[in-house]
């Protein structure tokens, strides 16, 4: 069975977040949509919360599991059996970055692979930066956020 990583600190889980891990529920057996932390960001949801926006995100994919972890992306892997991390992409600045972080995850365990998968051009513009932006000057979240998504939030 292959089994695949889609990291990310996800705060929140975008639409553009959903359509990376619709199409590695369609290249892999499992996808474990794992939450986790970056020390460089500071978030504005907690870890259940961004978790419970992934899930109703997620709902209906069957190989898709929507976990929290903390630690190494590596060592997550190897936990999980993952034979590679999936990341999408939206421009030349996000593809240098993630191809960065797969040389240093490579440099920990010569096994680690990582798959990146390109934005669509109608998505390329989401992020969870961009929603949180959205939400501190309350615009409307429709087309950022699964509809289920943009509901829970706006009763948390």
């Amino acid at each position: 069975m292959k089994t695949c990583i889609v990291p990310g600190s996800f705060d929140p889980f975008t639409l553009g977040h959903l359509d990376v891990v619709k199409r590695a529920a369609g290249l892999f057996d499992k996808v474990y949509v794992a939450i986790m932390i970056n020390s460089q960001k500071t978030g504005k949801f907690d870890f259940a919360q961004r978790k419970r926006i992934a899930e109703l995100s997620c709902a209906g994919l069957e190989n898709v599991e929507v976990i929290t972890a903390d630690g190494l992306l590596v060592d997550l892997c190897r936990a999980l059996g993952a034979s590679a991390v999936v990341k999408g992409v939206r421009d030349a600045q996000d593809c240098t970055y993630e191809i960065n972080m797969a040389r240093m995850n490579g440099f920990i365990d010569e096994s680690f692979e990582t798959v990146l998968l390109p934005a669509k051009p109608e998505l390329s513009f989401l992020s969870s930066t961009f929603v949180r932006e959205l939400m501190k000057y309350e615009k409307p979240l429709d087309g950022a956020l699964h509809p289920v998504a943009v509901a829970y939030i706006s009763v948390i």
